[in-house]
């Protein structure tokens, strides 16, 4: 049996279809879609006309795409900015008439849940106590788990596009903008730190998203293939190297780096503010990245 799933994200949506085999799945198509639902409108609990008209447009794309396959199944999720626009609606009911496409929209402790079972299925925790990070365009999920177990979870109202919306967005990012994000993420992580303090973490587990392009980047640093398997270690002096390069350049030299995603370079220097900060923050001493994350936890579900 052929299912699409769709992670509709405040920056990207995220399509898979997959086979489903008794307890196994197999990817048939992975692609993504950059609308920024969330843009200029996130901090204010709308999705403008313009991003409106994006998120309608790439998902007649996902139509297309997803339409050789036959699914039984078309599942659509809705998360920050869909949870939170007051007219999320006026998307839901349009995405229904133009496509047929019917759109859950869940909550952060949901989305918390879907993230870890999709992580804890791509990276093999053993014995270890991780912390998931997801990093949003509306939102953080920060997941502290064990194999098999969630043992705490919450969603932070502070991804990228609000961020963006309190500070701004330049290429190079100063100093002082650095500062303040910093601040301003410390303000917004109290409760994480709270809890942190409770627990001795090993790793950091990089949910996808930017962390598959710090993947991607470093690998093609040090001049290796990009290989199947849906993890890896980024050891954390090459990931702060990467991070120092992304917040003191301009655009275009960002663009330009190996393994760079263009459509998420723009706000990737943001993403590793907020990674080096929690790697910081917290001490943690291993950053692994998962290339799965909510689609692939909300799969996990179905068989």
């Amino acid at each position: 049996m052929n299912i699409a799933v769709v992670d509709l994200g405040t920056n990207t949506f995220n399509c898979s279809v997959v086979s489903l085999n008794g307890s196994h799945f197999t990817t048939l198509l992975d692609f993504h879609e950059y609308p920024q639902l969330g843009a200029k409108g996130v901090a204010y609990g709308i999705i403008s006309d313009d991003a409106m008209e994006r998120g309608l447009q790439s998902l007649k794309v996902i139509k297309e795409k997803i339409a050789p396959y036959h699914c039984e199944k078309v599942s659509l999720i809705g998360t920050s900015a869909l949870q939170n626009a007051k007219n999320a609606n006026i998307f839901c009911t349009k995405a229904k008439e133009l496509f047929d496409f019917d759109i859950t929209i869940i909550s952060g402790e949901q989305e918390a849940e879907l993230i870890f079972w999709g992580n804890d299925t791509a990276v093999d925790i053993a014995d270890k106590t991780a912390l998931i990070l997801d990093i949003g365009g509306g939102s953080n999920e920060c997941i502290i788990c064990q194999k098999d177990k969630i043992l705490w979870k919450h969603s932070f109202e502070c991804g990228m596009q609000r961020i963006v919306s309190q500070f701004g967005l330049a290429h190079p990012l100063t100093d002082q903008r650095i500062a303040n994000i910093n601040n301003y993420l410390s303000e917004k992580f109290q409760l994480l730190t709270e809890t942190v303090a409770h627990y001795n973490i090993d790793m950091l587990i990089g949910s996808a998203g930017a962390f598959d392009v710090f993947r991607s980047i470093y690998f093609a640093q040090i001049g290796k293939s990009n290989p199947d398997s849906v993890s890896e270690e980024i050891p954390l002096e090459h990931f702060r190297q990467i991070v120092n390069f992304i917040t003191t350049k301009p655009i275009d030299e960002i663009e330009a780096m190996k393994g760079m995603s263009i459509p998420r370079a723009p706000l990737l220097p943001i993403s590793g503010c907020i990674a080096d900060f929690v790697l910081s923050k917290y001490e943690i001493p291993r950053l692994i990245q998962s290339s799965y994350s909510l689609k692939e936890g909300l799969i996990r579900t179905m068989i």
